[in-house]
């Protein structure tokens, strides 16, 4: 099995590289940075992130795994104590892999650009006021006014979505969830103050003036090459593999990220 190792610049995360390897070259495995079969990621999920933004034009035929040493490890299955049992796993990890779709946000204007997101896009202004009419498959829907708005994905319903009041969504149900951010409600502007969870072939589409406007996917912001008329996202036909374990269930990772410790 073709691998490659991607991982933070903290010293357990290095030292968990070097014992990999280690096991991973003894177990007959060969590292192929260029055209591997799996991309194992130490770190936590800012790792993950990174590490699919690197090889997103191999991301169909991709398998993502991770090796949890962050803060957070969402899409982490593993510790540092298991690395055996990665080496004894890799082999049926393609089979075994989950699909998840990535959200594809298109800036339009005289030349568009795309990107492709794991958890969320956001289009905000935090300076002044954000003015856009939001339409869903080409019904209007508001005209928003306020920070910004974001799109997150089913997992990325736990992330910065949760944090701006959004529901966090099973992982079993492919969604878009658009939420509002520092919305102004008053007797002369109102939208919809809640978070909207959309059936996964909707489209979500954006007119105003975008001139001042931020554009952001997961970690990155977006290098605007032209002015933007029109923000269009969806859920792509782009997709990216995930390995779990069957003993790391999601409703676990959220019990133990939000409820509680241990």
């Amino acid at each position: 099995m073709k691998f490659t190792l991607m991982s933070r610049q903290d010293s357990q995360s290095q030292t968990i590289v070097g014992k990999l390897l280690t096991k991973l070259l003894q177990a007959g495995h060969r590292q192929d940075d260029r055209q591997p079969d799996v991309l194992i990621f130490i770190g936590g999920d800012g790792t993950f992130l990174r590490s699919l933004q690197a090889y997103l034009p191999l991301v169909d035929s991709l398998v993502f795994v991770g090796i949890h040493t962050g803060t957070l490890g969402f899409f982490c299955e593993y510790y540092h104590n298991q690395l055996d049992q990665i080496v004894n796993d890799l082999p049926t990890m393609k089979k075994r892999a989950e699909r998840y779709p990535l959200i594809e946000l298109n800036l339009i204007g005289k030349k568009s650009q795309r990107v492709y997101a794991v958890n969320e896009v956001r289009i905000e202004n935090p300076f002044h006021t954000f003015v856009t009419d939001v339409y869903i498959d080409d019904h209007p829907l508001q005209t928003f006014r306020g920070t910004g708005l974001i799109v997150a994905s089913t997992l990325g319903s736990s992330a910065y979505n949760k944090s701006l009041g959004g529901a966090l969504v099973d992982v079993q149900i492919p969604s878009l969830q658009l939420t509002e951010m520092a919305t102004i409600q008053n007797n002369a502007y109102r939208s919809l103050g809640s978070s909207l969870v959309l059936d996964a072939n909707r489209l979500v589409t954006l007119k105003g003036d975008f001139t001042k406007a931020i554009f952001g996917y997961d970690h990155v912001l977006v290098d605007v090459k032209e002015t933007v008329e029109e923000v269009q996202v969806r859920l792509s036909k782009k997709t990216f593999r995930l390995f779990h374990q069957k003993q790391h269930p999601y409703f676990e990772t959220l019990r133990k990220t939000f409820v509680r410790n241990g």
